[in-house]
């Protein structure tokens, strides 16, 4: 069963809608037509805690953050522990109320109206899980039933969103059994079951999970991006933030560093590419001293005991073609490339100050 944190999450979410849902509901899963307008809008948003010690300053979790996200959209919030996500995410939640700015959710004030605000929202805790003694589609219909979805209703809604998530054929199978993406799956079904989302906040949604999992999992974000609904998910997983995010925003000490498509972010590295090296265990002595020497004075981004990653200001210039023919005669692996959003993301969250 999952943890404290997830139920919690359940709890808070469903009181705003055991009324049952409004008539004019068409669905969950089939989104009517959106309003126009953000399906989120934070503006100015500023969220500290008290001094950890007397006489100390208070904790600023986050400082002054805006986004904005529309239908269909996908956008990834990175950033180091301790960068500010976890704070940001509850705040949009409507589980932790900001110190000063706003929050709208589908137009909807998430601090005036919080009630109202929520139906509009469905989050998936990170590294929850659903209850593995029941079968799917018993735990997708306690769900719905939790949000307010009358019997009648539960069956047919239910059935909908298991064939659009490929979990039809698993629908009376114990959870337990499912892989940890199958497992995933099921969890978006609850996410979207019974409520008119707009946005849906996925926290970390691939953790611990295998290639091929994760993979599942993305394709089902994508069908939900396509069908409409905005979605913003934190990851520590780069590669997953470059195959889904239409937008990352990347975060350092509660400030934004960076907001923009993957493309734009790159552009922000300082130098036109980069050079991989590996193996440097496989060399000589002497070969290592000549490989150290070959690239003196130019800046090295991060390294390891076998590696090494350097900028360049064109890794595809006679000079840099050169000296990785002579690294790699010498037993080296060698890449050359463009920056990644790994070498950006490293650059500014390890760098001096740097704002958006």
């Amino acid at each position: 069963m999952a943890g404290s944190s997830f139920w919690g999450n359940i709890a808070s979410h469903f009181r705003v809608s055991r009324t049952g849902p409004r008539e004019s509901d068409p669905g969950t899963f089939g989104l009517p037509a959106l309003p126009a307008g953000p399906v989120l809008e934070v503006k100015d948003l500023c969220r500290t805690y008290p001094p950890r010690r007397p006489g100390e300053a208070p904790v600023v979790a986050n400082d002054h953050l805006s986004l904005t996200i529309h239908p269909g959209e996908v956008v990834a919030l990175l950033g180091p522990n301790g960068a500010g996500k976890s704070t940001f995410l509850r705040q949009v939640a409507g589980q932790l109320c900001p110190t000063r700015g706003s929050i709208r959710v589908a137009g909807v004030d998430m601090v005036a109206s919080p009630r109202e605000a929520k139906e509009a929202l469905s989050v998936i805790p990170q590294e929850s899980t659903p209850y593995g003694g029941a079968t799917v589609r018993e735990f997708v219909r306690m769900i719905a039933r939790l949000k307010g979805v009358t019997s009648a209703e539960a069956a047919s809604t239910v059935t909908e969103i298991l064939d659009r998530l490929d979990l039809r054929r698993d629908a009376d199978a114990p959870i337990r059994n499912l892989s940890g993406g199958y497992q995933r799956r099921v969890l978006l079904a609850a996410a979207l079951a019974g409520r008119r989302a707009r946005l849906l906040l996925l926290d970390e949604p691939t953790t611990g999970l295998d290639p091929t999992s994760r993979r599942s999992v993305w394709g089902v974000v994508r069908e939900l991006r396509d069908q409409g609904l905005g979605i913003l998910l934190t990851t520590h997983y780069l590669e997953e933030a470059e195959a889904l995010a239409d937008r990352v925003v990347i975060l350092r000490n509660g400030r934004v560093l960076a907001d923009g498509s993957v493309p734009e972010v790159r552009r922000r590295f300082p130098a036109g590419g980069r050079l991989e090296l590996r193996g440097l265990e496989r060399l000589t002595d002497a070969d290592r001293k000549e490989v150290l020497r070959r690239l003196q004075g130019r800046p090295v981004l991060s390294q390891g005991p076998t590696w090494m990653r350097l900028q360049l200001s064109d890794p595809f210039a006679p000079e840099a073609l050169d000296i990785a023919r002579s690294l790699t005669a010498r037993g080296a692996l060698v890449t050359l490339g463009t920056p990644s959003l790994e070498d950006v993301y490293l650059d500014l969250v390890e760098s001096p100050e740097a704002l958006v």
